[in-house]
């Protein structure tokens, strides 16, 4: 872990924390940048996505989502989620626990929307939707216009509580962050 990493308080941990999730949402090549969305209903569900935001203070992970995809069908059975971060070289790995809100149809969504590059918009056009049998693996169009794809949705997660683990030769170090309640932050056994 490199000198502005270094972690020997729980409150170094937080730094640490918001620290990565920021690279991850500004710079493209970060580890950070990608993670993995664990959702459930009838079965466990995980998948990569793309982090959009994250607001330290109120707790909050954004990404977008096709709003017809798998995961919206499961979100709305189960709103818990897990989010698990890892980046190899620093052999350090965040997993979030909360709760997600999805945002379709609404100002929070038009407002993300209207911040994207027309090349990102270009990906919620797509028919048909996310998951669909097709005879081919190019039996898809889009069908691209000037205004907000019905299919565009943004999911805000609520986190409650990250998990956050440094693996290292000389002894792992783990931490549990409870976001809303500092005092409750603890250090556990790897």
């Amino acid at each position: 872990m490199n000198s502005k990493n270094r972690i020997e308080t729980l409150e170094n941990v937080r730094e640490n924390i918001n620290y990565n999730l920021n690279e991850g949402v500004k710079n493209r090549r970060s580890d950070f940048r990608t993670f993995t969305l664990c959702t459930a209903d009838e079965f466990v569900s995980a998948r990569t996505v793309v982090l959009r935001g994250y607001n330290p203070t109120n707790g909050i992970i954004t990404l977008h989502s096709n709003y017809y995809s798998e995961k919206i069908m499961q979100l709305q059975v189960n709103s818990a989620v897990c989010c698990v971060f890892y980046n190899k070289l620093e052999k350090l790995q965040i997993r979030c626990f909360g709760t997600a809100t999805i945002n379709h149809n609404n100002d929070r969504a038009l407002s993300c929307w209207n911040s994207m590059s027309d090349m990102s918009k270009e990906c919620y056009f797509q028919e048909p939707y996310p998951g669909t049998s097709i005879d081919n693996f190019d039996d898809f169009s889009k069908n691209i216009s000037d205004k907000q794809s019905k299919c565009f949705c943004v999911i805000d997660i609520k986190v409650e509580k990250i998990d956050w683990l440094y693996l290292k030769r000389e002894g792992h170090k783990r931490a549990n962050i409870f976001v809303d309640d500092e005092k409750n932050d603890t250090w556990v056994s790897p």
